[in-house]
């Protein structure tokens, strides 16, 4: 210690005057004479007890060594050597020690006596005790706490001193010398002016003191300083005026720590804390920081921004609680797993129930802070919502999986060829096309070109260069037929790509497709076959059955005929479907710009699939097997919306007239099917007058009677509507007449006619519960009935959507059902739908299909055809609404028998559509539905098809 205060001398005292004390204050603890010639001492009983012997001894007489032996051990030498040289010196005598007491305890006493030697040289030495272990202890205490109040002012951070009153000072650590930069002596005794070297600063803090001398209280501040090398500096100051013994103020006394570092660091933790709230804020991620001695957690605002829980603190087992149950124990073993070991990371991915119920996907990543001990105190951590990610991640997926699944039900590959370095890549199914093993290496020359048919090989060679060269094209579309590969087959492709040039023009990269169209080539050689022989086909299958149908009477030849084509036509539309399909598939795609060069082809197969499949629906129609799409009809406005059709159908020689009655009922009718028949006997009309004549299309309200059919039952109406079309030519006689309505009955020359168009109109009008009849003279004209039952309920709103009209195809990512036992039209019609944006289940039967119903997944319509192995498709729809009861149906047919006739074929919510159809109007149908716009119960839809 530099320096420090002594204690107030009290002087020296006398013996007597001492003695005289301790008498006074009654310290005396006993007395002795020693006869130190005799070795004999005589003590008085408090002595005795003093020095814990036997009071009879005392009184008896004691030797020096029994006095002795009771005194401390560490204080018998002092003691000895303190009697001989008293002894030795004669006088006074004083000594402090310790002796024991009775209870074995130790006290200190102090012996004061007086050596006296007479003439005869005997020695005495009498004198007192007195107890000064109070004192001894007091003092013992005070110089203890002088060393530790010396040692604390040394080892205390900063600066400690004291004052007097005129701020002079008085004491100063090692701290203070450190801060003014001088010695000890330098600073003592004087004020801050005389040893601070910057007056301003010395003038404020002495400014500061005579205040907290005035106030008489204790004062915190901070106070602006500059260290020995100029630097400035802060220190937080304690000072407290110093009292004396009257209470007056006579100095002061002061602490001051350097906080400059600290509050750099404060305004370093500010700025980062500020940092740390503002991202807390912007981000998305709740943010918590637990407690884990007791459990609290603090959020941020992102809990109840991103999750709902309008929280800022909670408890661990709140967090616990609202983890999914199937994740809850996963999480919490992983958890404590990290902080009962020597871990500091964690995450996990969990489900976290929000505030509404529902559950996030959660992925949680916290850090365990420990301490020195190495003992888990906090852990901090963020919940990043994964929900949209894993949405947009499973939309990816999907929207991947639909392009993988279309790439491959198209059999398309792709390529991609670097112009500069000509590193050429290939995927899977482009080398699959080639005929080349999956990891096989490929080059341009060897495996683009070198893979093409010899005799196509310079075409392609001619177009790429034509689309890679600086000044080309730029794009490249060609059909060409691959090189037998190690697969030992070649490919008929469609090749389609473009040209990345740069900003200067420099060709960069070839990019594109190929399709693989072989399928598409083999069904346009069928198409083509099937064009020749189709009618000679389909005649002689008739004609096998003339014999059988000349037996029977002329409505039995019309049912047994309508049940042969309608065999026939099952299985043909089966065949047309996969053709007409994939035509529309490949049509649609060259709307999309995915292949090139293929209309020729689309035109021509398209054309004969139409062929086809008018034919097929009129042997339909004739046999009453034509599934209708019966609506509430006025044929007057029907009519009158073809006049300008009529009158360029039938050139300048033939007038046309029409006689609409004005209250003509409402019937109910498939609309479509009446157009074709009435512009098929408009037709017929106009080719019966080669020379020109008239044509008078007339309508008019009729009953039963009218009809002059007593005896036939199937007339089930009192009230009918006749639509009658003449003309002024050449008439028939009675055999015709008699023959006309008979499938394949015709007076046109070869090539000119089926023989289906009057059959087709007479199928349609008893399928409509209706009936037909021709009246005719040779040279006079004909006039060909039809007679359709009134229909009394209401007719649908005037603003519905007109016939023909598509519902919009846009997709609400709803799921369909597929049940298809042909894999082809399945394929081309899952393959479609999916494209379109449809989620699609398939099942090639009943069975698997019911398997799929059952499952629990998402169906909003099943789509079906009604000719399938085990359950036809109308009993698997039953089954399906027994699992189902809303689930929609579109039932799909190419031939069911009576379909369309038998009452309550159709439920509520159940359409059907006819093969072959249009995708097009496949897809209309199903989101006409699918947005509730179905049609009534019972009802039926037409494809498009040919006419008469």
């Amino acid at each position: 210690m530099p320096h420090t205060l002594n204690a107030t001398s009290l002087g020296t005292l006398t013996d007597g005057d001492r003695l005289r004390l301790a008498l006074a204050a009654g310290a005396i603890v006993g007395t002795w004479f020693w006869d130190v010639t005799a070795d004999r001492f005589t003590v008085d009983e408090q002595f005795a007890a003093a020095f814990g012997l036997d009071p009879a001894l005392g009184r008896a007489g004691l030797s020096l060594a029994q006095v002795i032996a009771t005194v401390h051990p560490d204080d018998k030498a002092g003691l000895t050597a303190a009697i001989k040289q008293a002894i030795a010196r004669g006088g006074p005598y004083a000594h402090q020690y310790r002796v024991r007491r009775l209870n074995g305890s130790y006290h200190w006493i102090e012996a004061n006596g007086r050596v006296d030697r007479d003439a005869a040289g005997t020695i005495t030495f009498p004198g007192v005790l007195l107890d000064v272990d109070e004192r001894r202890v007091l003092a013992a205490e005070r110089d203890r706490a002088k060393r530790l109040l010396e040692a604390f002012i040394e080892a205390v951070p900063g600066v400690v001193y004291a004052k007097d009153r005129n701020g002079r000072m008085l004491v100063a650590n090692r701290g203070t010398l450190e801060l003014v930069g001088k010695p000890l002596a330098e600073i003592l005794g004087r004020t801050d002016a005389e040893f601070l070297s910057d007056p301003a600063e010395a003038e404020a803090i002495m400014r500061l003191d005579a205040a907290v001398m005035a106030s008489g209280q204790t004062l915190v501040a901070e106070e602006a300083v500059r260290r020995p090398d100029g630097t400035p500096a802060v220190w937080l100051s304690t000072k407290s005026a110093f009292r004396g013994e009257d209470g007056q103020v006579i100095g002061l006394i002061g602490s001051s720590v350097d906080i400059t570092d600290r509050r750099c660091v404060e305004a370093s933790l500010r700025e980062t804390e500020e940092r740390y709230r503002l991202a807390a804020q912007a981000t998305n991620d709740a943010i918590w920081d637990w407690r884990l001695a007791d459990g609290h957690v603090i959020w941020n605002n992102a809990l109840e921004d991103r999750l709902g829980h309008a929280l800022r603190e909670t408890s661990a087992a709140w967090w616990i609680e609202h983890i999914h149950p199937d994740d809850r124990d996963r999480v919490d073993q992983s958890i404590h797993a990290v902080i009962d070991g020597s871990g500091t990371g964690w995450t996990e991915e969990y489900r976290f129930r929000r505030a509404d119920g529902s559950y996030a996907a959660i992925l949680d990543r916290g850090f365990v802070l420990r301490d020195d001990g190495g003992r888990a105190t906090r852990m901090i951590g963020a919940m990043q919502d994964l929900t949209d990610r894993r949405a947009a991640e499973a939309a990816v997926r999907e929207s991947e999986e639909r392009a993988r699944l279309a790439a491959e039900a198209a059999s398309m590959g792709t390529w991609d060829l670097d112009l500069r370095s000509r590193d050429l890549r290939w995927d899977a199914r482009t080398k699959a096309l080639f005929g080349l093993a999956l990891d096989a290496r490929v080059t341009f020359e060897d495996s683009f070109l070198g893979g093409a048919h010899p005799e196509d090989r310079d075409r392609v060679r001619s177009a790429v260069e034509a689309a890679v060269t600086r000044h080309g094209t730029g794009t490249f579309a060609v059909e060409f037929r691959t090189a037998a590969g190690t697969d030992g087959a070649g490919r008929w492709v469609a090749a389609r790509g473009r040209t990345l040039f740069s900003d200067d023009g420099e060709p960069l990269r070839f990019i594109g497709t190929m399709v693989d169209i072989t399928e598409l080539k083999t069904a346009e050689a069928r198409l083509r076959e099937l064009n020749e022989t189709l009618e000679s086909r389909v005649a002689q299958e008739i004609a096998e059955r003339e014999q059988a149908e000349e037996a029977l009477r002329q409505s039995q030849k019309m049912e047994a005929l309508g049940q042969l084509t309608g065999g026939i036509a099952h299985d043909f539309n089966n065949l047309l479907q996969g053709i007409t399909g994939s035509l529309s598939v490949i049509q649609r795609r060259i709307g999309q710009g995915r292949t090139d060069d293929l209309d020729r082809f689309i035109e021509g197969a398209a054309g004969a699939a139409a062929r086809a499949a008018a034919l097929t629906h009129r042997l339909l129609a004739f046999s009453r097997r034509q599934p209708l799409d019966p609506r509430p009809v006025r044929a007057n406005a029907l009519i009158a919306s073809m006049e300008d059709l009529f009158r360029r159908t039938m050139g300048e020689n033939v007038a046309v007239e029409f006689a609409l009655a004005e209250d003509l009922w409402v019937t109910l009718c498939d609309p479509n099917q009446l157009e074709n028949a009435v512009l098929n006997l408009a037709i017929n009309a106009r080719d019966a007058m080669p020379g020109g004549g008239r044509l008078r299309i007339e309508t008019r309200n009729v009953d039963a009677d009218d009809l002059d059919m007593p005896h036939d039952r199937s007339l089930r109406h009192s009230d009918y509507i006749r639509i009658a079309v003449s003309d002024t030519g050449i008439g028939m006689d009675a055999a015709t007449m008699a023959k006309a309505f008979e499938p394949f009955f015709t007076t046109k020359p070869l090539g000119q006619g089926t023989g289906l168009g009057l059959s087709m109109i007479y199928g349609f009008a008893r399928q409509s519960e209706g009936h037909a009849r021709i009246e005719s003279d040779p040279g006079a004209g004909t006039t060909v009935s039809i007679f359709l039952p009134r229909h009394r309920a209401a007719l649908a709103e005037e603003g519905a959507q007109p016939a023909g009209a598509a519902p919009g195809t846009t997709t609400s990512g709803e799921t369909v059902l597929v049940v298809e036992d042909e894999t082809l039209v399945r394929n081309l019609v899952v393959g479609e739908l999916a494209d379109l944006g449809y989620r699609v289940l398939e099942a090639a039967e009943s069975a698997e299909a019911l398997a799929i119903l059952r499952s629990g997944r998402r169906i909003d319509l099943m789509l079906t055809d009604i000719g399938l192995p085990g359950l036809n498709g109308r009993q698997l729809a039953a089954a399906a609404r027994e699992l189902r009861p809303a689930l929609k149906v579109l039932l799909m047919t190419g031939y069911a028998q009576d379909a369309s006739r038998a009452s309550g074929f159709l439920d509520h919510g159940m359409e059907l559509i006819t093969k072959p159809f249009e995708m097009a109007a496949l897809v209309s149908r199903l989101r006409a539905m699918l947005e509730g716009e179905a049609l009534p119960a019972g009802t039926a839809a037409d494809a498009p098809g040919g006419q008469g």
